[in-house]
């Protein structure tokens, strides 16, 4: 599904982008994407991709303890 139309990026591709470990914002998964935010109606989305990914990591983190 495409979650920015302006860059037509993809969920997955998106998705793969927030979860690497040094991408703390919205504006480095774009980075990593090689694109730009242009409209941000898709920024809110991608903050939650990212939040889900360390959400992810930390409780698997916590349930190896």
């Amino acid at each position: 599904m495409f979650v920015c139309i302006c860059n037509a990026l993809r969920d997955r591709e998106l998705e793969a982008a927030a979860a690497e470990p040094s991408v703390r914002t919205a504006a480095c998964v774009f980075k990593r994407c090689d694109a730009k935010p242009k409209c941000g109606r898709c920024l809110p989305d991608i903050a939650g991709m990212i939040a889900a990914t360390r959400l992810q990591t930390d409780e698997l983190a916590a349930a190896a303890e």
